[in-house]
């Protein structure tokens, strides 16, 4: 599921990685980033969720910090860096708790990073697409609410709604046609919910995707079937693989493979001919 936006969005990104199975190798000696303090906020955050997900503890910031400190015991040859990150985790359990008391009111059942798929046919067999869904919820008006954790950027609800950000309506697609263990197929999903936590003030945030005229069900439709045009799209071994297709409200480029696609130098000339459009095929 995390790189279905890529190749929507830099194909030729998938392509280097995927096709050519070229990976990027980390400078020597690099201190943690924001990719690496996401891993341990989001992974505290989900062994929570999985650990409580039938009843919540007494204590839900004790429990957070606990599990919060165990994860960022991998940061122990950075101290600098868990003395910077840690006061924001402490800021983000505080406020998970008062969301979490909450969401529960609410709720009949609630899985947690919870495995799912779905298939789609192409020419000569079937393209799988894999999800691990963050958190699901199980409301008494018997619909879901599907929820995911960010840490860093949260997709704008314009992203969502064209289509470039389709995360969560790509897992209510999995969760309608039955993909997900013990949920049945044909529910239906009432929410879709990215929740913010960044640590700052404040903590975390709702971020909910929401439609004017339309619902979920049918964006979560809709998506599925747009991921089918691209499959079948990609199915033909005539379309080529471009670097940075649909840039558009990107705050910045992909980056991995933007050196051996030559995007400076093609923009820099202001683009490319036919002959050399910076992707693979």
């Amino acid at each position: 599921m995390t790189e279905i936006e890529v190749w929507l969005r830099d194909p030729y990104s998938i392509y280097a990685k995927h096709v050519l199975n070229l990976r990027p190798l980390d400078a020597i000696d690099t201190p943690p980033g924001a990719r690496d303090r996401g891993t341990v906020i989001h992974g505290a955050v989900g062994d929570f969720t999985a650990l409580f997900k039938d009843r919540l503890p007494d204590d839900v910031v004790a429990e957070l910090l606990r599990l919060g400190e165990a994860r960022f015991a991998a940061l122990e040859d950075f101290p600098d860096a868990k003395a910077f990150w840690w006061p924001r985790f402490q800021r983000i359990a505080r406020w998970f708790s008062g969301f979490e008391r909450e969401r529960r009111a609410d709720l009949v059942r609630l899985d947690a990073e919870i495995q799912g798929k779905v298939d789609i046919p192409t020419s000569d067999g079937v393209f799988t697409l894999h999800t691990r869904a963050d958190r699901i919820e199980h409301r008494a008006d018997n619909t879901y609410a599907i929820v995911d954790y960010k840490t860093g950027r949260v997709p704008s609800p314009k992203e969502v709604r064209v289509g470039l950000s389709p995360q969560l309506t790509l897992e209510a697609a999995i969760l309608r046609n039955g993909g997900f263990n013990e949920i049945a197929k044909d529910g239906s999903v009432s929410e879709l919910l990215y929740v913010s936590l960044r640590g700052l003030e404040p903590a975390g945030d709702r971020k909910p995707i929401e439609w004017k005229d339309t619902v979920p069900d049918a964006e979560a439709d809709l998506a599925l079937r747009r991921l089918s045009d691209v499959v079948a799209k990609f199915d033909d071994p005539d379309t080529s693989y471009l670097s940075r297709e649909r840039p558009m409200f990107q705050r910045r480029g992909f980056g991995d493979y933007d050196h051996l696609a030559r995007v400076k130098e093609w923009s820099l000339s202001g683009g490319a001919d036919d002959s050399d459009e910076g992707g693979g095929e």
